[in-house]
């Protein structure tokens, strides 16, 4: 018996002392904390059907992957469900959380908030330019769609970081010359894109900007940075289609500098540029890793809407006019009409509106409004007010102008009526300083003054009748003078005297005259804006396109082929 007992305790010891370690071992895994978080943040997005990893943190004594395993839980299978290895699946729209929980220590847990959201169906980049110079910066942004119920978030990578780096923000930064692509992604797992070539610019580059073709003979090139240029250094080469070969290579005339980063290219008169076609302008000197060749569309888009017009008739009178919106759009335009004229159908041929008939009603300021709708969806739209009398009622229009103060005027037309007996006394309130409305004819004499836009009140009457009488209205817009100076020669640099140098305003076709003085020398007083400015003599015409006048004035020379 004595001899069983023994057996038994050096057993147990033996056990014991074989178990010992292994409790010590456990004994010893202490789990600090448990944290999660997505790629990308605190929060979870994921898209309905697609899948987001977890990224867990276990901090835990000793530090062996053994003690940080975890087990995770959805609060809402419904909404997303979990994997055992971290992947969160969207099932529908809503929020849940998800639990990781220690399996050391199940007291050691996380918790992240899960928003299920709509897939992303496309991500795009739009940035306000492409290229940047060695330690510069530009903001990036990204447009995620769908527009409602979608993530917006992307992440941004670069493929070059030692040619540029991108921020979580979408800020780029230049660290050497080269080419990098710049990438956008979005983060609730439709793993959809967008990417932008980029270019970074050494410090000594010069570019091509920008290239515009004005007309079918003059085509303006934009640098980026001041360099003076010659007329030889630049090519220029022209093509039908675009997805033809530039065949063609223009001669140049002339050359326009305005502050070695403007030019102005002046095809020779043997060339046209036609509309819709296509021109390549080459420097290939420029300096540094730049903008060498870039090609522009000959689309003469005027980019102001369209004046007002105002139609005036009587009774009887048959009309056919024309109404052609082709230089505000590119290719084929069609029209909205809304308004009618008694007696009067529109009718649309190829790209001109043409109202038609005989005028049947008295009409007292009925508006026509016309909206154009070119190939590439711009809109553009013009309002045309129209009035009818007849025997026994009066209509009248007047016009609206801009004038510079200082301007002088001597029966300036202003107003025009019909109807009743044909004899007519005018009278006019709230005129601009200086100007008087001759009441016998409705013309304007005197010298304009006082800036400022003038609402003028005229009131027409039938001389023979004085209840007969129809008021209206036009705006005079009074603008400070901006001078316009330069001189015309012939291509041997001889003055050329008597030439009628005219500025045209592009917003409102304001136009201004003069002519050259024996010594081919011009002044004109415009208001500040932007102007289409051209010198003629006989049949030779130079033209200078969209040329700002700003609070200094502007000088412009010009220069007519010479026989």
């Amino acid at each position: 018996m004595k001899h069983l007992v023994k057996g038994l305790l050096l057993l147990a010891v033996a056990l014991v002392l074989c178990q010992a370690p292994q409790d010590l071992a456990q004994a010893k895994v202490k789990v600090k904390k448990v944290t999660v978080k997505s790629n990308y943040g605190t929060s979870v997005h994921v898209a309905v059907g697609k899948k987001v990893k977890l990224t867990t943190t276990v901090k835990v004594s000793p530090n062996k992957s053994a003690n940080k395993k975890v087990t995770y839980k959805s609060s809402n299978k419904k909404i997303a469900t979990v994997s055992s290895s971290g992947y969160v699946k969207g099932v529908k729209t809503g929020k849940c959380k998800v639990t990781v929980t220690s399996k050391k220590n199940k007291k050691k847990k996380a918790k992240i908030t899960v928003y299920v959201v709509k897939k992303v169906t496309s991500v795009s980049i739009t940035k306000p330019k492409n290229s940047l110079y060695v330690g510069n910066s530009v903001t990036l942004n990204a447009t995620v769609k769908p527009a409602s119920g979608s993530y917006k978030k992307v992440t941004w990578s670069s493929s070059n970081k030692s040619v540029a780096t991108v921020s979580s923000a979408g800020v780029v930064k230049g660290i050497k010359a080269g080419d990098v692509t710049i990438k956008a992604t979005s983060v609730e797992g439709s793993k959809k894109s967008a990417s932008l070539k980029m270019t970074v610019l050494s410090t000594n580059s010069v570019s091509i900007a920008s290239v515009e073709v004005l007309s079918e003979n003059v085509v303006r090139v934009g640098l980026d940075k001041a360099k003076t240029l010659t007329e030889n250094q630049f090519t220029l080469e022209g093509k039908k289609y675009s997805y033809g070969n530039y065949s063609r290579k223009f001669a140049i005339a002339q050359l326009r500098n305005y502050d070695n980063r403007t030019y102005d290219i002046t095809l020779s008169p043997e060339y046209t540029v036609e509309k819709d076609s296509y021109v390549r302008v080459t420097i290939a000197d420029l300096p540094g890793n730049g903008v060498k060749s870039m090609e522009s569309q000959a689309v003469f888009v005027r980019t102001s809407n369209p004046k007002e017009e105002k139609w005036l008739g009587l009774v009887g009178d048959k009309w056919e006019k024309t109404v052609n919106l082709s230089d505000y759009g590119c290719g084929n335009i069609s029209y909205q009409v809304t308004g009618s004229i008694p007696g009067i159908s529109c009718k649309i041929r190829n790209n001109s509106l043409i109202f038609s008939g005989e005028l049947t009603t008295v009409t007292v300021g009925t508006d026509i409004t016309i909206k154009g709708t070119d190939e590439l969806g711009s809109t553009f739209t013009q309002i045309i007010h129209v009035y009818v009398g007849n025997a026994s009622t009066i209509v009248a229009k007047a016009e609206d102008m801009t004038v510079v103060t200082g301007t002088e005027w001597e029966g300036k037309e202003f107003v025009s009526a019909v109807g009743g007996s044909g004899k007519y006394s005018f009278s006019a309130i709230s005129m601009p300083n200086g100007i008087k409305m001759n009441s016998e004819d409705g013309t304007l004499s005197g010298k304009v003054s006082g800036i400022g836009e003038y609402r003028v009140w005229v009131t027409v009457s039938d001389e023979e009748n004085a209840e007969r009488t129809f008021q209206t209205y036009a705006v005079i817009k009074v603008v400070d003078q901006k001078k316009v100076t330069g001189s015309v020669v012939d291509t041997k640099g001889q003055p050329v005297a008597d030439a009628v140098v005219t500025c045209v305003n592009i917003k409102d076709g304001s136009e201004y005259t003069a002519k050259t003085d024996a010594a081919g020398a011009y002044i004109l007083y415009v208001g500040e804006g932007s102007y289409d400015i051209t010198a003629a003599f006989a049949e030779k015409t130079d033209t200078v396109y969209n040329i700002a006048v700003g609070s200094g004035g502007r000088q412009i020379s010009f220069r007519l082929e010479t026989d």
